[in-house]
């Protein structure tokens, strides 16, 4: 049966406007908490419940039926705030721009339209789902209506059906007004008999079945229970008069208008830009198709393999070059319409010219396998102009959805995988057919489709004000990633497997100790052993617990119980060895090439700040500065007879904070180049430098870093071993001292809230809908993650940018010395025998120059025959 679903306008639009902060607003200054909020629900429920049908029902004004019966009801309520009078036309727009239907009658309650409405597709053999925060609602409820049910808020929701209602009132749905008249209802000023509360009404009607049953049956009860009731009479038929909603109104809807339909998709999202709900659109898109695709219209496409050189010179003068990777076969290239070619690798050397020439523009989706791929068969590629992966991740960064399929369906409404493949695998790249050579139909459809998307993209990156991040750092920086990873870094393979063999004694040896302190053998690396040990047998204090309610054994925890028993300084000893084993030594070991070499996979589609991450291994968390991290440092090492050159940047993010801000004290300090957390402890303590402390130091250091996290004083009193108290005056103390970082941190959160999003200094957006939910702790979360984004993405956005300019700058520079690796603020490179000095100059000057700030960049150069040499310093 199909589902349509009808909302109560008012009460969604009502409960959003006063869960939702009353200072979301446009940067124009127009309150749109109840419209987010309403817009919010809305495209929840189309995620959620897939309705085949929708409408939304509205109240037209306070006079109906039910003040002229009674002149009492509602006449309690104030008149609506202003501010949400206000958002009431621009919620009837964005429905209007979606093309749901709206309704309502004069003299009758949106409820009553509903009722009507619902009767009307029960007879039609609809399921119903009816979105309220109305409880009157609950009278409707049978097998073909339930109730989705706002309780508080607009997101904590219940599904009510004839169950539900039962278990959570004891009575049946067809009993509720009997119930409600009882019960009375302060909304609508319509008072129940006194002393009657919901389970003395409920009782009451569960037992006698209804209203005439239990006046029937008044000598039944309790003497004072009986005269207010018998008092309360003529209130209570009242009550359940006026409450009985409406069935049978002559609401002229053709149930097949309401189904979901066309929807204006440029008025639309004109709209939704004008209110700046920029996240919420993205989120539309994933429920509401593009009008203008056929809604799972699957992609037909046809390809020719092409080998004639005479056919790939015609191909070569194609602009752009629309590419996609054929597993270990070849490449697609799009030749307009819904058509393709394909080349063979054996071919594609005839294409070498273009694919080399930065002139001629490229378009691909996830382009770095592809150019890999190229660069593995001996061939060069430059020229990469649109990355439609690049592009929807730049437009949404929180999706963590990036394949072509999903990115298809998101902006065109298209189907990339076959409808006649039932294995799923079709439209996969490199699939191969059931002869076992490629799918080159599913090659054919994804490059039609990433040709069909890229002008889309470009669009759409256009309209976020994101071309030049896009163009200049995202895109260029696919070919740099790529170069970096068909590179690769070197590791001393036989280092490895010797620290893995004392690594493997060492745990041993730790191993007996343990047991030894524990006074038995037990599973070590078992957390249900190693807690029966430390609480039931060593009855060690409880200091935390997990989520589950058991003993934390979390290595905090161990740290903190160290005090308490021997046994726990042999345990995290063999815990930090056996990390360093599993995770380091026998995790890196498979992965070295023949060519003694690990080539890791960089992330530039994981973090939604813009930050690039690692896997296959994670080159990422090696710890720096502890004797493990130098350890698994040793571990790399340069081409044999080169040199390994890291590039540091100094405190960028601090750097970033002083520019953003403003604020003339760190100015000063990054200007005069003096020790920031020196000048801030001094500063923050009323001192001179020279009076500072090494402790003093160190706290000033953390609040500094702290803020840029949205560190409260919970989080600096644990990091630093102080009470609340203390850390809450350290913290006041800083905003005293340096307001402009106050107020900056104040407008950051301010400005998402109200727009939605944060921005880097270069036009990157993060998302923060946690901002705008009605749940105090995801707000404060969201905030945190407001307050943290601009400047990490600001220090993001300038290593991306570096490493473009210092790759050109090498190349154009003729130097050999080139980029193997990026872990956050420094990069590693390796240069040969007679280019260290030049190629070190060169990396300080580009890196520092990269982009211009109100304080200067500073970059840390240092050399090494191995990593661990590089952080000796």
């Amino acid at each position: 049966m199909p589902t349509l679903a009808l909302i109560d306008g008012h009460s969604i639009a009502y409960r959003a406007f006063f869960a939702l902060p009353p200072d979301l607003a446009t940067t124009s200054g127009q309150v749109t908490n109840a419209a987010y909020g309403f817009t919010r629900m809305l495209i929840k429920l189309l995620a959620d419940h897939h309705p085949d049908g929708l409408a939304v029902a509205w109240d037209v004004s306070r006079q109906t039926f039910r003040t002229e019966a009674y002149s009492d009801y509602k006449a309690q309520r104030a008149a609506a705030p202003d501010a949400f009078k206000s958002q009431l036309p621009l919620i009837q727009e964005v429905l209007s721009s979606l093309g749901i239907r709206q309704i309502q009658q004069e003299g009758f309650e949106a409820d009553d339209v509903i009722a009507s409405v619902s009767e009307v597709a029960r007879q039609a053999g609809w399921h119903v789902l009816l979105v309220t925060g109305d409880r009157d609602a609950f009278q409707l409820v049978d097998d073909h209506l339930k109730v989705l049910y706002t309780r508080r808020g607009i997101t904590d929701v219940v599904v009510a059906d004839a169950a539900w209602v039962e278990d959570r009132y004891g009575i049946r749905p067809d009993q509720y007004v009997d119930y409600a008249a009882l019960r009375g209802d302060s909304s609508d000023n319509l008072p129940g008999v006194p002393g009657v509360g919901e389970k003395t009404a409920a009782r009451l009607v569960a037992t006698y079945g209804h209203l005439e049953g239990i006046y029937e049956k008044l000598n039944e009860q309790s003497p004072k229970l009986a005269a207010s009731l018998a008092a309360h009479r003529d209130q209570i038929f009242l009550n359940r008069r006026l409450m009985v909603l409406v069935k049978d109104l002559d609401v002229q809807t053709d149930l097949g208008n309401l189904g979901r339909g066309g929807w204006d998709r440029s008025r639309a999202k004109q709209l939704f830009e004008s209110l700046e709900f920029y996240s919420l659109w993205d989120d539309l898109l994933l429920v509401q198709p593009d009008p203008a695709a056929v809604p799972g219209e699957a992609l037909d496409a046809e390809i020719v393999v092409v080998t004639d050189p005479a056919k790939l010179a015609e191909l070569a003068k194609r602009r752009p070059l629309v590419l996609d990777l054929i597993d270990d076969w070849g490449v697609a290239v799009a030749t307009g319409g819904d058509s393709a070619a394909g080349i063979p690798f054996e071919a594609l050397l005839s294409l070498a010219g273009q694919l080399t020439d930065p002139l001629v523009p490229k378009v691909a989706h996830d382009a770095k396998g592809l150019i890999r791929a190229v660069m593995a068969r001996g061939l060069g590629f430059a020229g990469l102009s649109s990355d439609t992966a690049i592009a929807a991740y730049l437009l949404n960064p929180a999706t963590r959805a990036y394949e072509l399929n999903e990115v298809a369906a998101r902006y065109l409404g298209v189907e990339v995988e076959s409808p006649d493949r039932e294995d799923g695998e079709a439209g996969r790249q490199g699939t191969l057919d059931l002869a076992g050579g490629p799918d080159l139909e599913a090659a054919a459809r994804r490059v039609v489709t990433v040709d069909r998307l890229s002008g889309r993209m470009d669009d759409e990156i256009a309209e976020r004000g994101m071309t030049e991040l896009y163009r200049e750092v995202e895109v260029p920086l696919v070919t740099v990633l790529a170069e970096m990873e068909e590179r690769g870094i070197g590791v001393d393979r036989a280092y490895l497997e010797e620290l893995g063999e004392s690594i493997r004694d060492q745990l041993a040896t730790l191993e007996r100790k343990v047991h030894e302190a524990a006074g038995e053998p037990f599973n070590v690396n078992s957390t249900k052993d190693l807690r029966e040990v430390l609480y039931n047998k060593l009855q060690l204090p409880v200091l935390k617990k997990t989520p589950h309610g058991v003993p934390s054994t979390d290595h905090s925890v161990l740290e903190k119980l160290a005090v308490y028993h021997p046994m726990l300084e042999h345990l995290l000893k063999y815990r930090e060895l056996e990390k360093l084993r599993s995770t380091y030594v026998d995790g890196y070991l498979p992965l070295i090439t023949p060519e003694e070499r690990i080539h890791t996979r960089f992330n530039q589609m994981a973090a939604t700040t813009g930050r690039l991450s690692s896997d296959t291994p994670n080159l990422q968390n090696i710890p720096v500065r502890s004797e493990t991290g130098r350890t698994i440092r040793r571990a790399f090492v340069p081409t044999p007879g080169w040199t390994f050159v890291v590039a540091d940047y100094s405190q960028i993010e601090l750097r970033v904070l002083a520019h953003t801000s403003g604020d003339p004290f760190l100015v000063d300090a990054f200007r005069s180049d003096t020790d920031i957390h020196l000048a801030t402890a001094a500063r923050v303590f009323g001192l001179e430098p020279s009076q500072v402390t090494p402790e003093m130091r160190r706290r000033a250091k953390m609040i500094n870093f702290g803020l840029l996290y949205g560190m409260e004083a919970f989080g600096l009193a644990d990091r630093l071993g102080i009470s609340k108290e203390e850390a809450r005056q350290h913290i006041d103390a800083y905003f005293a001292q340096f307001p402009k970082v106050r107020q900056f941190m104040a407008d950051v959160v301010t400005t998402a809230r109200n727009t939605g999003y944060t921005t880097t200094l270069f036009g990157r957006r993060r998302y923060l809908p946690e901002l705008k939910s009605d749940n105090f702790r995801v707000r404060q979360m969201g905030e945190r993650m407001a307050l943290n984004a601009p400047v990490q993405g600001s220090a993001a956005d300038i290593i991306k940018r570096a490493m473009i300019a210092l790759h050109a700058a090498l190349v154009s520079a003729r130097l050999e010395t080139a980029m193997v690796l990026q872990v956050h603020d420094e990069l590693v490179l390796e240069s040969p025998p007679g280019e260290i000095e030049e190629a070190g100059r060169l990396i300080v000057l580009v890196m520092e120059n990269v982009v211009k700030l109100d304080i200067p960049l500073r970059v840390d150069l240092a050399t090494g025959a191995n990593l661990a040499e590089t952080k000796a310093r």
